[in-house]
């Protein structure tokens, strides 16, 4: 794994799984720790996650999840990929090599909130003014090179 990604697997880290089955709850200690941190320090953490994201935007691992999951669609591709980032870098290679055909059964949707969500605690403002837009895009389909495959 990439040292660039250190901070992000650092941070994940602090997930509280005692908490499991409650994903928001999971990532309380994520959205504490980010909150206390300059916005910058938030900025990176979202620019890291959608990048890890987006590195698994690719055709080859979408049709492996469309044959788990006949009903796939664009969001439960983004969802499952979000698996990927919260189990760890081992797992994220494991998924990115697609050696791990189970990402596909699961979802952790509320991952995706969690930059906006620890800028809207520190700040104590919705997270709709959240100020920041990653220059990647985690949403299925916006990585063109991985669809060429």
């Amino acid at each position: 794994m990439n040292g660039k990604y250190d901070f992000f697997w650092n941070t994940m880290k602090l997930c509280d799984w005692e908490k499991e089955g409650d994903d928001d709850k999971v990532l309380e200690p994520v959205i504490k720790y980010l909150s206390e941190q300059d916005d910058r320090i938030i900025f990176e953490f979202e620019d890291l996650m959608t990048e890890l994201l987006y590195n698994l935007d690719t055709k080859k691992l979408a049709e492996q999840c469309e044959k788990v999951d006949p009903q796939m669609c664009d969001d439960t591709f983004l969802y499952s990929r979000c698996v990927a980032l919260i189990n760890g870098p081992t797992y994220y290679e494991k998924v990115k090599q697609g050696k791990e055909k189970n990402v596909w059964t699961m979802e952790f949707e509320s991952l995706l909130y969690v930059p906006q969500e620890a800028w809207a605690l520190k700040h104590q403002n919705s997270i709709d003014e959240y100020p920041h837009i990653s220059p990647l895009s985690f949403e299925t389909g916006s990585n063109e090179d991985g669809w060429e495959e």
